[in-house]
């Protein structure tokens, strides 16, 4: 994939993320119709559905447009340490 980047999801800064991205299954998002679908990034690395996160390949331009609101998140939405929240992805 050009300008190829990836994110792991429970995302590391939150108390679910940090583990070792290469224990992630690595998958690429795609939207196939209304739908997002994911596809195994590396061959060489089947994704098994045992793993504890994912890491998705994406551009580095959505990483980044992701990383900045997941950034201003807790403040601009008041979310207190240790509070619970889900997150939903949309087109």
């Amino acid at each position: 994939m050009q300008d190829d980047s990836c994110d792991e999801f429970p995302f590391a800064r939150t108390y679910e993320g940090g583990t070792d991205g290469a224990l992630c299954a690595d998958v690429v998002p795609k939207q196939v119709g209304d739908q997002w679908l994911v596809f195994e990034a590396d061959p060489t690395k089947p994704v098994t559905f045992t793993e504890s996160c994912a890491r998705g390949h994406v551009p580095l331009t959505d990483n980044k447009a992701a990383g900045g609101k997941l950034g201003s998140f807790p403040q601009t939405d008041r979310v207190l340490d240790t509070e619970k929240y889900d997150v939903t992805v949309t087109a």
